[in-house]
């Protein structure tokens, strides 16, 4: 009880300072800041009510600066430079250690094919490897059955040249891949770097106009930068291929056509500036 008595004397005093500093406690909500509201507090009300009842919180006072808050926003498209073909070496076999050797014979074959083709072997690698039994129901005997035991090997390859993209592909099928994954078409880490700052550059100047445009049509200027924030958004371009073994034997006759789409990318600013 003694704890719900001190929350109330609390709630008091601080309601006596803000009416007696003549403070106000504005909420802004986010629909009004994107929409460019003022944020304002005469000068020297904080130091009134503080004044009038040290106890009162000083977070609670608004601060003595008139704001206006704004968003900024800059998006592009951008060709790839870069694509990664996600590939699936299967075997099955009523023995495990023989589905197990077929899959690396395989697999050998097709990193061979691939460095053959041009893809440097440091752009080669295993993202996932599963040995595991595989059942089947039986009707008749109403049970499930073993049909042998099977090795699948996740093969993913990183390519700059995409022009190269479908006779990789090819090759890696015709040393032995029985499944295309997908293919997924993105920026370089290097590449990426660059587009972020432009854009983030660009979205900041973006909110900077919007506050200055905003201000001057109520008649006042804006000064200094008060507070601001970035976000970013990048999404690849992912292309589920879906090339089982029919499929893959179907591609032996011509080239594989592979267009790599464009990548999205924007940037936003949320700022705070003060007023003249």
């Amino acid at each position: 009880m003694q704890d719900i008595k001190d929350y109330v004397v609390l709630a008091v005093i601080v309601l006596a300072a803000v009416i007696v500093g003549g403070a106000t406690l504005n909420a802004v909500s986010p629909a009004q800041k994107a929409g460019g509201v003022f944020i304002s507090a005469p000068a020297g009300q904080n130091e009134k009510a503080l004044a009038a009842n040290p106890s009162v919180l000083p977070w609670l006072v608004q601060p003595d600066r008139r704001l206006i808050s704004v968003s900024g926003s800059a998006t592009r498209t951008y060709q790839p430079d870069q694509a990664q073909i996600s590939l699936g070496v299967e075997t099955l076999d009523k023995s495990a250690s023989v589905s197990q050797q077929q899959n690396a014979d395989l697999s050998s074959k097709v990193r061979d094919a691939l460095k053959s083709a041009g893809v440097p072997e440091e752009n080669i690698k295993t993202t996932s490897y599963a040995l595991s039994e595989e059942f089947e129901w039986n009707e008749t005997l109403r049970k499930s059955e073993s049909i042998g035991f099977r090795a699948i090997n996740v093969i993913e390859v990183k390519l700059t040249d995409l022009a190269s993209a479908g006779k990789v592909i090819d090759a890696a099928v015709g040393a032995g891949v029985n499944r295309v994954n997908s293919i997924t078409f993105s920026l370089t880490r290097e590449r990426e770097a660059q587009v972020r700052s432009e854009l983030l550059a660009q979205a900041a100047a973006d909110a900077k106009d919007k506050a200055a445009k905003i201000a001057s049509g109520f008649g006042v200027g804006i000064a200094n930068l008060y507070t601001a924030s970035e976000s970013y958004s990048y999404t690849p371009v992912y292309n589920r291929l879906n090339y089982a073994k029919e499929g893959a034997v179907a591609m032996d006759a011509a080239q594989t056509p592979i267009t790599p789409g464009d990548v999205r990318v924007t940037a936003d600013i949320s700022a705070q500036f003060e007023l003249q």
